[in-house]
């Protein structure tokens, strides 16, 4: 009967080397979802601008018009 082959256990230096590459490969992938998320953030915010711009025009409103309005819906919000 042969025995079975046990593994060669890894040094400490190649722990931590695949540690270390291990946490490399994280911090891009979470790089690469932070450009995401603010590639995402700034779309949204350029869509709702494009519907508030849009809105504004269909009822020929100013920006200072819609500012004032807010502020007397709710002046303690608006007090800049």
């Amino acid at each position: 009967m042969a025995r079975p082959r046990t593994r060669a256990k890894k040094s400490y230096d190649e722990l931590l080397e695949e540690n270390a590459e291990k946490i490399r490969k994280h911090t891009e992938a979470l790089q690469s979802l932070e450009r995401e998320r603010k590639e995402l953030l700034s779309a949204k915010r350029d869509e709702e601008l494009q519907e508030l711009y849009q809105y504004m025009q269909e009822k020929g409103l100013s920006a200072r018009e819609i500012l004032e309005s807010l502020k007397d819906i709710h002046p303690e919000e608006m007090a800049s």
